[in-house]
C-alpha cells in the first residue's frame, strides 16, 4: 500500500461547510500535537455519495475491531462538543484512514456549480490532505461500482490518491471483499484487540487448560480461514465460530472441548493458540489416593497418558493447519490413535 506525503503546508482553518451538508472534516492549529497512537480506523466519506455503504462498512468493522476503534462522524462525536475538533483528534489518533469512494465522489456538485473537491474548504478534501501530509496509511475503498479517479481530475494536493492501491467492495460479494480489506488493514498493523482470559482458575475442578502454540507465515485472516477449514475437513463437531475474535471451539474426538485462537505475531505472521482441557495433577493424585485400595494405583497412569495424547494431538493439528494453508489439505487425524486412524482410512477406501 503506497502512502503519499505532501510537502509541509500550513494546517487549515475551520471549514465553512455545515455539518449536515458534507462529509467529515477537521481543523488544526499549528501548535497542536498529534494524539497518541490508538490503532484506530478513520472513515472518510461523502454522505451524499456513499452513506449507505459507509454505514454497512462501519458496522462490519466495529464487529471485528470494536466500536471504539472505528471512527464514524455521525455517531462517534459527543453532544455539545466542537465536532470539527473531535474529527481532527480522531484523524490524528488513527493509524489508517479509509476513503470510501462512491459513484459520485469525484463529481459531487457544490455551490455555484463547481465540484466540491475544487473548494479548498471542502471537508472531504481537507481530511485527505491532512492524512497525506501526516503520513497516515490511506486506503481507498470503492463501493457502488465506483472506479479510481484519474490523477489529472483531482486537486493537486490529493493527486497522490490516484496512485494508491484500492480495495473494491461489491454488494454481491461483500463478505469476500471485506475479508480482503481486513487483510490490507492487518498489513498496516490494525488488528482486533486481544481478549484476555479473565476466568479465574478454580481449585474445585479437576480440569485446567493447557496451551500449545505454533507460528504461521500468514495474515490473521488467512490463518483463521485455514484453521476453520482444518476443523471442517477433520469433521470435528463445531461448538462455536467467532470470526471477530478469530476463534473456533470444537470437540476433539478423545480430548473434549478444544478452543483455537489466531493472534498476531510480527508483520506477516500469526500464531495459532490451542487450548485443551487437562487434568490437574495434584487433584488427580489426591483423588487417586482415595481410590488406591480399589484400583491399585492404576488411575495415576491416566494423567501422563492423557498429556502425551494432548501433545501428539496439538502437533498433528498444527501440521494439518499448515497443510490447509499451503493447499495440501489435511493428513492424519491426530485425535485418533495411529492404528485407529489407519483402520478408518482403509474403511473409507473400501
Amino acid at each position: 500500500m503506497l502512502v503519499g506525503r505532501l510537502p509541509p503546508a500550513p494546517l487549515w482553518s475551520p471549514p465553512h461547510e455545515p455539518h449536515g451538508q458534507g462529509g467529515t472534516g477537521m481543523h488544526a492549529s499549528q501548535d497542536r500535537t498529534p494524539a497518541p497512537e490508538r490503532r484506530a480506523i478513520f472513515l472518510s466519506y461523502r454522505r451524499s455519495d456513499s452513506s449507505p455503504w459507509t454505514g454497512r462498512l462501519a458496522s462490519d468493522l466495529r464487529r471485528y475491531f470494536g466500536k471504539e476503534r472505528v471512527y464514524l462522524d455521525i455517531d462517534s462525536n459527543l453532544p455539545a462538543r466542537d465536532y470539527v475538533a473531535e474529527l481532527e483528534q480522531a484523524l490524528f489518533s488513527s493509524r489508517v484512514v479509509i476513503a470510501v469512494l462512491g459513484p459520485q465522489w469525484l463529481i459531487s456538485p457544490g455551490g455555484q456549480g463547481q465540484r466540491r473537491l475544487d473548494d479548498p474548504d471542502d471537508l472531504v478534501r481537507l481530511e485527505l490532505e491532512t492524512a497525506l501530509r501526516h503520513g497516515k496509511a490511506l486506503i481507498p475503498v470503492l463501493v457502488g461500482g465506483a472506479t479510481m479517479p484519474p490523477g489529472h481530475e483531482l486537486p493537486r494536493s490529493i493527486e497522490t490518491l490516484s496512485h494508491l492501491q484500492a480495495v473494491k467492495i461489491d454488494d454481491t460479494d461483500w463478505p469476500y471483499d471485506f475479508g480482503l480489506l481486513l487483510e490490507t488493514l492487518e498489513r498496516h498493523a490494525v488488528v482486533p484487540a486481544s481478549e484476555p482470559d479473565t476466568a479465574p482458575p478454580s481449585e474445585s475442578t479437576l480440569l485446567a487448560k493447557r496451551r500449545y502454540e505454533r507460528r504461521l507465515q500468514a495474515s490473521r485472516r488467512r490463518a483463521f480461514d485455514a484453521l476453520t477449514g482444518t476443523v471442517e475437513l477433520l469433521r470435528y463437531p463445531i461448538i462455536e465460530v467467532r470470526p471477530e475474535a478469530a476463534r473456533v471451539s470444537f470437540h476433539a474426538r478423545r480430548g473434549g472441548a478444544v478452543s483455537a485462537d489466531i493472534v498476531d505475531a510480527e508483520p506477516g505472521y500469526s500464531t495459532v493458540l490451542l487450548k485443551l482441557p487437562s487434568v490437574k495433577t495434584g487433584a488427580v493424585a489426591g483423588f487417586s489416593a482415595m481410590l488406591a485400595p480399589l484400583t491399585n494405583g492404576l488411575s495415576l497412569v491416566a494423567t501422563p497418558a492423557y498429556l502425551a495424547w494432548q501433545r501428539r494431538f496439538a502437533v498433528g493439528f498444527f501440521d494439518n493447519v499448515e497443510g490447509v494453508l499451503e493447499g495440501r489439505g489435511v493428513g492424519e487425524d491426530s485425535s485418533l490413535l495411529p492404528g485407529v486412524h489407519a483402520w478408518r482410512s482403509r474403511r473409507r477406501e473400501v
